[in-house]
């Protein structure tokens, strides 16, 4: 069974959309993301984490079928298994995104790799074994 372990909202300002979490609704930074793909911030409560991101690459931006720089952008699903979980949700109509290629050295190196896959309206979900590379 799969357990939603990450959103990702996607902002322009990552500073102010982070501080809102924060301030606003007591959410804890446990992290930061600056890279070539993307900048911004993760944070959780403890349970359910929020990854905030400004995109560097149109093709990481790409959801729903085009590029989207704010809003929710994926959710984020730790399973037991990679392989046999990925077989599960393409038996379902999931189809792999391009986006997996991008900064699997990285991801692999920091021991989070995920793999991701757009559902029915071309909605992201990714899966990854690890959960959150900060838990």
């Amino acid at each position: 069974m799969a357990r939603v372990k990450h959103i990702a909202i996607a902002t322009n300002d990552p500073d102010t959309t982070a501080r809102f979490y924060i301030d606003g609704l007591g959410l804890k930074e446990v992290g930061k993301v600056d890279n070539d793909i993307a900048e911004g911030y993760y944070l959780s409560d403890g349970y359910i984490n929020i990854a905030i991101l400004k995109w560097r690459q149109e093709e990481a931006a790409v959801t729903e079928g085009s590029p989207r720089y704010t809003g929710i952008h994926h959710l984020g699903f730790e399973v037991d298994a990679l392989g046999p979980a990925q077989e599960q949700v393409e038996r379902a109509g999931a189809v792999p995104s391009p986006n997996n290629k991008l900064g699997m050295e990285e991801a692999a190196a920091e021991k989070n790799v995920e793999m991701k896959f757009f559902g029915p309206d071309q909605v992201m979900v990714d899966l990854s074994e690890q959960g959150w590379v900060l838990e």
